[in-house]
């Protein structure tokens, strides 16, 4: 670097680069990125550029490791520039480009990393470049190696850095630790760094290691290492050279990386960690505890490859293979290499290297085709060693998926009082792999099969478990992004379920079910916390399959229907309780108490996609079975009654539903209460049927006391009474105060996002409801941004086919309409209706409601005649469906009368 001081060469390198990207000052980093990642080098190859990376080039605050890289920005500039008209002249060559990086390159840490020292052991290159010496033997690249850009660019960074002097490379067995350290390893020799490579598993192998080094480096002639007493001919043993070769790191000059591999216990490593001003340590290890967490240490977790990753990886693993078929990819029947095979393989494996590593190999091996071999997987009665046997090694892991997790348990198991780290990953193994509430695993239950060892199992004794498994990387106990959740690996998880015993595996599955059964009843469980339920319960159905029927199905099982239909979910809920109501009825009979609650979740999911008759019919028929088997004044018995008579209602036979809902508040409050849930739910309903009878202002009514009441009983963010009040401002509004119904509205849907969020279903209806009333209170443009903001909330939350996403779009066109251009209105409607009476019946009210809509938009643009023939067909439709007394019925004969037609001509 001659003719530059320490830095300047790389100030230099990032005022060009920053010159270059003025140019294109309209693109951003990450286009930009994009565009080079995407740029054919002249050799052919394309490079990964990362948009965080670009930034710190530019700022000087790094530099790339691979010429490359500059090549690929340089080339993507000159494109963008080419397309909009010429570009500031002169530029710089690709030769000049590559002399500033060269410079800027060797500039990074001149203290810690500049040129080796001259003497024995820097062996003289081309044109007078140093090359470094390298002792051990790193890993072999893995085949199909994946580069990992950003983990290899962050440890070249931390290496860089002179504040760092050491580097922890944190992560599970099997995620590819060492083979990044190779990498940097390599990079460090090919810079002119002594790199030295400590198989670091036990403080016998790093010993070893570190004495060779130090036989290496007095052998060279290495400054300081011949004056301490180096050679092999003083008869020292391999402790004593270990010290001698750490003393030698602490006072020496000449750069170097030396990198700990595979560190079990740091504690073993007392005394030979290497330590200096001009070098950097670079470790690998499962841990992520104290023992490795330190002020001057860089940590580095290394997880899972992403998705593009591990199916890359996938295909060029397999993509070498010169076997018989096209493809290993292929079926038994031939046919080229599926992508969405491989992506879905990839993603069965969790994108765990170690994992698509050996299910490559064993693919390869065995001529299995990825869809065989994924229905292998699939299966829970094959063993993670069949699927990953031995016999098929992957890539420079002396492992396999089934091994690995092993010692790291053995560890683990250390460092908590006995029994409880095996139990507790136990525990997380039949649960969701992507987060468990820690409540869960504090609870009674869970307490009990964690502490089965000790007569008083303690709260402490679990957090120190869990503790113990996230030290070992075999479980990530995150308490930083809210409430504290413990996360694990599929492969992890099935790993230690294979080691539970048979007779063990009915009271794990219990204690499962029990603590998210004893969560889930508590009052406090809010929606973010009753989805994580959800997910656990169906990923405990699968890995307990028939262990949670013993003599019943587990009442955790009953809550998975209600949530779904909760969240607006009716699909979903249809098809996980049909699934449960064919085993209940297979082990329990049809008169049991948990097959009329499946056979009544079904009932009501087929209802609230619509249709309401069948839903109401077979209510009827599960009622007198529950009367008979269960008793009139069983809670299940009268929920049933409960939403037989909602669905009479929604099927338009308003006064009998009106008399089934009294009858049935008055029999819910002598067996339950009157401040039960189905006591007030029953009085809802009642007032409900006053309004649509015609009596607004007694539905008003009736809904302020039912709302005080439930506000008195479950509180004001209470679900149940959120949904009072939305009901409220609707009878409200319809008792003749629009603006009175706006403010309830507003009251609703605040405390609705606050208790249940934005996108909750119950907050959604309500958003829908406070639209509408703001335009009916004379704000129609707000309204109908209203409208089109809960419309995509809506389609995200739910789908685009669910029936309250199909209400918000309905409604967002016919208010459109009545803010201006009518007729494009009509157009979208006429789009959505066959939609909406594919999904909800072509009787349904709400397919009948988007009919009249349409006929009044249609009015507005100018053509009464066709609207009043819509409207008279419609009129006759509705007298047949819903009645001639339903509100919305003499709502159309009122406006054909308006129109000059009278209403049944």
């Amino acid at each position: 670097m001659t003719g530059r001081g320490a830095g300047e060469a790389r100030v230099a390198f990032a005022d060009a680069l920053a010159r270059l990207r003025r140019e294109v000052p309209d693109v951003s980093d990450e286009t930009l990125a994009r565009r080079a990642g995407r740029t054919a080098l002249p050799s052919g190859r394309r490079v990964e550029v990362n948009a965080r990376r670009l930034g710190e080039w530019l700022g000087g605050r790094s530099v790339p490791r691979d010429f490359d890289v500059v090549v690929a920005v340089v080339r993507a500039v000159e494109t963008v520039v080419a397309r909009t008209g010429p570009g500031p002249a002169p530029r710089l060559s690709i030769a000049q480009w590559e002399r500033l990086w060269r410079a800027a390159y060797d500039d990074r840490s001149p203290a810690r990393h500049g040129a080796a020292e001259s003497g024995a052991g820097a062996e003289p290159g081309p044109a007078g470049a140093v090359r470094g010496l390298a002792v051990g033997r790193p890993p072999s690249d893995a085949a199909a190696l994946r580069e990992r850009p950003d983990l290899a660019g962050a440890l070249d960074s931390a290496i860089e850095e002179g504040r760092v002097r050491q580097v922890v490379l944190t992560g599970a067995g099997g995620v590819g630790k060492s083979q990044l350290a190779a990498a940097a390893f390599h990079r460090a020799r090919r810079r002119g760094l002594l790199a030295v490579w400590v198989p670091a598993s036990s403080r016998q192998s790093a010993l070893t290691a570190c004495a060779r080094a130090w036989r290496v480096m007095a052998a060279e002639g290495a400054t300081g290492a011949r004056e301490a007493g180096g050679g092999g001919d003083r008869g020292w043993d391999e402790e004593a050279e270990a010290d001698l070769f750490v003393g030698w790191l602490r006072t020496t000059t000449r750069p170097w990386l030396v990198v700990l591999d595979d560190v079990d216990d740091p504690a073993e490593l007392a005394g030979i960690w290497p330590v200096g001003d001009h070098g950097t340590s670079v470790v690998t290890t499962r841990r992520r505890d104290a023992s490795v967490i330190r002020p001057s240490a860089r940590i580095i977790r290394v997880g899972m490859f992403t998705s593009e990753e591990a199916a890359g990886y996938l295909r060029a693993r397999l993509g070498a293979d010169p076997g018989p078929s096209s493809s290993p990819a292929s079926d038994s029947t031939g046919g080229s290499q599926d992508d969405a095979e491989v992506e879905s393989l990839a993603e069965a494996l969790g994108h765990f290297p170690l994992a698509l590593s050996q299910a490559a190999a064993f693919v390869i091996d065995t001529g299995l085709s990825l869809a065989r071999y994924r229905r292998l997987l699939d299966d829970q009665q094959e063993t993670l060693a069949d699927l990953f046997p031995s016999s098929s090694p992957a890539d420079e892991h002396g492992g396999t998926v089934s091994s690995t997790f092993r010692p790291a348990l053995e560890r683990a198991e250390t460092l908590a009082h006995p029994g409880t780290v095996r139990a507790a990953l136990e525990l997380v193994a039949v649960l969701a792999p992507g987060g468990i509430p820690e409540v869960v695993l504090h609870t009674g239950a869970a307490r009990r099969w964690i502490g089965k060892e000790q007569d008083q199992p303690r709260e402490r004794d679990v957090l120190l478990a869990l503790r113990a498994l996230h030290r070992l990387s075999l479980v990530t106990h995150d308490s930083e992004r809210g409430p504290a959740t413990v996360e694990a690996h599929a492969l992890v998880q099935r790993a230690a379920r294979e080691t539970v015993p048979a007779e063990d595996r009915p009271a794990l599955a219990a204690a499962a079910a029990d603590a998210l059964e004893e969560v889930w009843a508590s009052r406090e469980t809010g929606p973010d916390l009753a989805a994580a339920l959800h997910r656990n319960v169906e990923a405990l159905r699968l890995t307990a399959g028939e262990l949670l029927w013993e003599g019943r199905m587990h009442p955790v099982l009953r809550r998975t229907g209600p949530h779904l239909t909760g969240l607006g979910r009716a699909a979903a809920a249809r098809d996980t309780c049909s699934e449960l109501l064919g085993r209940a009825r297979a082990r329990l009979g049809d008169g049991h108490r948990d097959v009329l609650f499946l056979r009544s979740q079904v009932a009501q999911a087929v209802g609230d996609l619509g249709n309401a008759t069948a839903a109401h019919g077979e209510l009827a028929g599960i009622r007198g079975a529950a009367e008979q088997n269960l008793g009139a004044a069983d809670r299940d018995t009268l929920s049933v009654r409960l939403h037989e008579a909602r669905f009479l209602m929604e099927s338009g036979g308003v006064g009998e539903a009106s008399e089934a809902f009294t009858a049935l508040a008055a029999d819910a409050a002598r067996a339950l209460g009157p401040g039960a849930a189905l006591t007030l739910d029953a009085r809802g309903y009642a007032a409900m049927c006053r309004g649509l009878a015609g009596d607004a202002v007694a539905a008003r009514d009736a809904y302020a006391a039912v709302a005080e009441d439930l506000e008195r009983e479950r509180g004001i963010g209470d679900p149940a009474t959120l949904g009072a009040l939305t009901d409220l401002g609707r009878w409200i509004g319809e008792a003749g105060d629009p603006d009175a119904a706006v403010e309830m509205h507003l009251k609703a849907v605040d405390a609705l996002r606050t208790a249940a969020g934005p996108l909750h279903h119950d907050t959604l209806v309500a958003r829908h409801n406070l639209a509408y009333w703001r335009g009916l209170a004379g704000s129609p443009e707000q309204a109908v941004e209203e409208f089109a903001a809960a419309a995509i909330d809506a389609e995200r939350a739910l789908g685009a086919d669910h029936p309250t996403t199909l209400t918000c779009r309905v409604n967002l066109a016919f208010w459109s309409g009545l803010t201006g251009r009518p007729a494009d209105a009509v157009t979208e409607l006429a789009r959505l209706q066959p939609l909406i009476d594919r999904i909800l019946g072509a009787d349904h009210p709400r397919a009948l409601r988007t009919r009249q809509q349409s006929a009044e938009l249609q009015d507005r643009a100018g053509d009464r005649a066709g609207a009043t023939t819509r409207l008279t067909i419609l009129l006759s439709d509705m007298m047949r469906v819903q009645g001639a007394e339903h509100p919305r019925t003499r709502e159309v004969a009122e406006l054909l009368n308006n129109w000059g037609s009278p209403a049944g001509s």
